[in-house]
C-alpha cells in the first residue's frame, strides 16, 4: 500500500471518529503529509481485513513532541490504541523530546478514559476558532488606529532571523526550538511566512496554510515592544480580507490561557467550534 492511500484512510478514519462522536481531531495534516526528514510527523497505523482502525500521529515542534491518535468505532476496548502507544515509545525515544503532550478532543469520551490509564498531567487546553463575520461586535470590525501604517506581505529568505526572533519572544521559546520550528515550515509549499511591516519596519509575524478553501493563521504574534498600538488587530482585519476575497474560510487555535487574544479574536468575529485539551506525560 502506498503513502497516499494509506493516508487516504486515515482521512476516511478521522472522519468516521469525528461522526461518531461529534468531535474534531486535531491531525496536523500540514504535517503528516510531509516526510519525517523534511520536518514532517510520524505516525502508525494498524489494519484488521484490510481496514484502517487505529492510528496515532507524533508530531514533532523543537524539543517537544505532541502525539494524537484514534480508534475506529466498533474496535474499541481491544487493546488497539494501547498496542499503538507502545510501539510509539520507540520513536519518541530516539527523539530528544523534553516535553511530550498527548491532545485529545475535550468532548471526546473514548480519549478521556485511555488518558486515565497512563501517567499524565493536565497542561493546558485551546480553543478551535472560525471566523463568522455575523459574530463581530458592532464596530469591532473597524481598522485599528494603526491600520494605515501596518502591511501584510510575504517573508523574505533573509528575514529567518526576525522570524526566529518574533517565534521566540511570542511564545516562549528557545532559539534552537524557534529555529528548528522555522526550517520545518520552510518545506511546505502550502504554508506562507508573512511579515507585518509598521512603518516600513517588521513588527510582527503569522503563518498562513490553506487547504480545501480553509486557512489556518499559525504563529500569529507581534513584536512585544509596539502591542498595544492595534497592529494585531489590524493585521488580522487584513488577513480575514484578503481570505475572504479568495473565498476562503479563515480559522485559528488560541490557548485559554490567553484571555486578551481570544477576547481580539472574538471581537474580529471568531467563534468557538471545538477545544483541544493537552496532557503532559510524566512517565
Amino acid at each position: 500500500m502506498t503513502t497516499a492511500e494509506t493516508l487516504k484512510d486515515i482521512e476516511e478514519l478521522q472522519q468516521r471518529c469525528e461522526q461518531y462522536e461529534g468531535i474534531s481531531l486535531k491531525l496536523n495534516w500540514d504535517m503528516l503529509r510531509l516526510p519525517p526528514a523534511s520536518g514532517g510527523a510520524e505516525w502508525l497505523v494498524t489494519y484488521e481485513e484490510d481496514i484502517l482502525v487505529g492510528f496515532i500521529g507524533l508530531y514533532g515542534f523543537g524539543s517537544d513532541m505532541e502525539a494524537c491518535g484514534m480508534v475506529r468505532p466498533g474496535y474499541r476496548r481491544r487493546g488497539i490504541f494501547t498496542s499503538l502507544w507502545q510501539r510509539a515509545q520507540s520513536i519518541i525515544r530516539r527523539n530528544p523530546v523534553s516535553t511530550l503532550l498527548l491532545n485529545a478532543p475535550a468532548s471526546s469520551v473514548s480519549a478521556t478514559g485511555f488518558l486515565k490509564t497512563l501517567p499524565v498531567a493536565f497542561n493546558h487546553a485551546e480553543y478551535q476558532m472560525k471566523w463568522d463575520g455575523a459574530s463581530a461586535s458592532q464596530g469591532s470590525v473597524e481598522a485599528s488606529s494603526a491600520a494605515g501604517a501596518v502591511v501584510l506581505r510575504p517573508a523574505r529568505q533573509d528575514e529567518a532571523d526576525i522570524l526566529v526572533e518574533l517565534d521566540r519572544g511570542g511564545f516562549g521559546m528557545s532559539r534552537e526550538d524557534a529555529a528548528e520550528v522555522y526550517a520545518q515550515h520552510l518545506n511546505d509549499n502550502q504554508q506562507e511566512q508573512i511579515m507585518i511591516e509598521m512603518n516600513g519596519q517588521p513588527a510582527g509575524k503569522m503563518r498562513l496554510w490553506t487547504e480545501d478553501n480553509e486557512t489556518w493563521i499559525y504563529g500569529f504574534t507581534v513584536d512585544k515592544k509596539l502591542r498595544g498600538l492595534g497592529i494585531g488587530r489590524s493585521a488580522l482585519l487584513q488577513a480575514i480580507e484578503r481570505e475572504r476575497r479568495n473565498y476562503n474560510g479563515v480559522n485559528l487555535e488560541v490557548a485559554l490561557d490567553n484571555p486578551n487574544a481570544l477576547k481580539l479574536y472574538e471581537s474580529c468575529g471568531f467563534v468557538i467550534l471545538n477545544k483541544q485539551d493537552y496532557y503532559r506525560y510524566t512517565g
